[in-house]
C-alpha cells in the first residue's frame, strides 16, 4: 500500500514525452467489486497524477493529464461494466501521437482522439502499484503484469526490483493541499469558505461588551480555523487546504470589520441621543 513504487522517474518516462507513444499493458483480479481505487499509475503526488489505470465497481476509468485536463488527468475515459471479481482481467492501454486505444479482455473498447504531444505534460513522477503514490486508499486484489512499453523500452513492474518495496515504513499520506485551488469549482469552494467565516468574525466581536475588536476577533476565527484543518489529520480520506485557512481568515476579518463599524455607529448614535 502506497509505498510499493519505484524510487524514482521511470527511465521510459523522456522517450514517451518525446515519441508520443506507450502500451501499458495491466492483468489484475480485484479481489470484489465494491471498490474505487487506483490499480496502476504515473504520479507526483495525490493531486498530480499523468495516467492512473483505476477500478470503480465493475467500471474501468483510465485518468491521463493532456490539454484540457485538471492536474489529475480529469475528466477521464471510462469503460463500463467491464471488469470482473476474483478473475484476471486484461487491460491494454495505447498512446500513439493524436489518439488512445483501450482494449479490455481483449476487445477494444474505446478508441478517442488526443491533443498532439499529450505526454509532454507529463512530469517527473514514480510509478505505483495498488493504490496512490501518497494517500488515497489501496486497491485490493493481485496483479500478474505491470508492463509499460515504448520505443526501445520494456519493464514489467510486478517483476522482483522493479519496485521499492520495504518491509515495513511510516504511512504518510498527503495531507495538505496545493496552495493555489486549480480549478473553477475550488475557486469556487474557497469563496464559500470565506463566506461561511464572515457570521464568525461578525459573532465573535459581539460576544462581551464591550465588542472585541477586529484584529484579535480575527485570530480567535483564525484559531478555529486552524483547528478544524488539523481535525481532518485524524481521518484517512480527508485534506487540509491552506488556502481554505486563509480564506476563512480573510472572511472573519471582513465580518469582524463590518461588526466594529456596527458598532461604533451604535454608540455614535447612543451619545447623540444622551445629548
Amino acid at each position: 500500500m502506497n509505498d510499493a513504487r519505484t524510487p524514482g522517474t521511470p527511465a521510459w518516462l523522456p522517450v514517451v514525452r518525446r515519441s508520443g507513444g506507450i502500451q501499458i499493458h495491466l492483468q489484475f483480479a480485484p479481489r470484489y467489486l465494491r471498490q474505487r481505487a487506483s490499480i496502476m499509475m504515473l504520479a507526483s503526488d495525490y493531486w498530480n497524477t499523468d495516467f492512473a489505470i483505476g477500478q470503480d465497481h465493475s467500471d474501468l476509468f483510465i485518468w491521463l493529464r493532456r490539454p484540457g485536463s485538471d492536474a489529475n488527468g480529469n475528466p477521464p475515459f471510462a469503460v463500463d461494466r467491464i471488469l470482473r471479481p476474483q478473475q484476471w482481467n486484461g487491460v491494454d492501454v495505447l498512446l500513439r501521437e493524436d489518439e488512445i486505444r483501450i482494449y479490455a479482455n481483449g476487445r477494444i473498447r474505446l478508441a478517442g482522439h488526443l491533443p498532439a504531444d499529450s505526454p509532454k505534460l507529463w512530469a517527473r513522477g514514480q510509478v505505483a502499484l495498488g493504490g496512490e503514490v501518497h494517500g488515497g486508499g489501496p486497491w485490493q486484489g493481485r496483479i500478474r503484469q505491470a508492463e509499460v512499453r515504448t520505443p526501445g523500452y520494456s519493464v514489467d513492474y510486478v517483476h522482483p526490483g522493479a519496485l521499492s518495496i520495504p518491509a515495513s515504513y511510516l504511512y504518510l499520506p498527503d495531507h495538505v493541499q496545493p496552495f493555489q485551488p486549480t480549478d473553477p469549482g475550488q475557486w469556487l469552494l474557497a469563496l464559500v469558505h470565506l463566506l461561511s467565516f464572515v457570521p464568525v468574525g461578525f459573532l465573535i466581536v459581539w460576544a462581551r461588551r464591550p465588542p472585541v475588536r477586529p484584529l484579535p476577533a480575527t485570530l480567535v476565527a483564525t484559531l478555529l480555523a486552524v483547528l478544524l484543518a488539523a481535525g481532518k489529520f485524524l481521518f484517512h480520506a480527508r485534506h487540509t487546504s491552506v488556502t481554505d485557512v486563509a480564506v476563512q481568515a480573510a472572511g472573519a476579518w471582513l465580518g469582524a470589520w463590518l461588526a466594529w463599524r456596527l458598532a461604533r455607529a451604535r454608540r455614535g448614535a447612543a451619545s447623540v441621543r444622551r445629548t
